[in-house]
């Protein structure tokens, strides 16, 4: 009996060690993941690689997916350099900050000025001063295809936000992180541990009044169904807002 306690014991302190080790990886990993800074180019999103220190930031896709992308930064403008070509983006006007205006020119020399619109976005026009948009993009096999196929395939405003460090994007949302991991652990544990199935059961409203009340076996079959429905709702809210 006493061997079978011990085994017991190492068993859960074994358990509560590859608890934290998990636990501890993962705040490191939030650590890393959240504190970067982003921005999207042909629906890729992009993040800093590498800075020389010297004016120019080279930043990749994750999974080598994309062309890497340089940023040089100048006196007087900033240019992105992506397969080889570049592309010029000037400031226009006397704003500064979130409320700048900026000159958009391509390789093949047509030019668009881009006016901030709300914080974080940005609004393009032709050299007419016509407002353009963004025509359907849709991916066949690894290759982006266009509606218009008039439209440059680098729009304006990617270009701007990716030339500046201050228009790009939090990475992810922290909030809706620890908010995934808080529902998929206590539906892990609706999943796998009876004490805490019980402990809810007696923490009801509806079981307060009662004396000595007693869960079913229905109650259990449905915490364990809940706990898998739950942990799959978790794992939703990641993907689709965290990440």
């Amino acid at each position: 009996m006493q061997t079978k306690m011990k085994v017991l014991n190492w068993r859960r302190i074994g358990g509560l060690l590859a608890l934290t080790a998990t636990l501890v990886l993962i705040t490191v990993w939030a650590q890393d993941y959240y504190s970067k800074k982003v921005f999207h180019m042909e629906g890729l999103k992009y993040a800093k690689y590498a800075d020389s220190g010297s004016g120019s930031i080279e930043y990749r896709a994750s999974f080598g997916r994309g062309e890497p992308i340089y940023v040089h930064t100048y006196e007087d403008e900033k240019r992105v350099e992506i397969a080889g070509e570049v592309y010029e983006i000037r400031a226009y006007g006397m704003e500064s900050g979130h409320s700048s205006s900026y000159e958009v020119s391509y390789p093949d020399g047509r030019t668009y000025l881009v006016k901030p619109f709300g914080d974080r976005s940005f609004l393009a026009y032709n050299e007419k001063g016509e407002m353009v948009v963004p025509g359907i993009r849709f991916m066949v096999g690894s290759q982006v295809h266009r509606s218009d196929p008039e439209e440059p395939r680098y729009f304006p405003t990617e270009l701007a936000k990716a030339a500046d460090e201050q228009f790009h994007d939090p990475n992810g949302s922290v909030g809706f992180f620890i908010l995934a991991l808080g529902i998929g652990i206590m539906n892990w544990c609706f999943f796998r541990y009876e004490p805490f199935q019980r402990f809810m059961f007696h923490m009801s409203p509806s079981n307060l009044m009662i004396d000595n009340p007693e869960p079913s076996d229905f109650y259990f079959f449905m915490c364990k169904a809940g706990g898998i429905f739950g942990m799959g709702f978790a794992l939703w809210i990641f993907f689709a807002q965290a990440l």
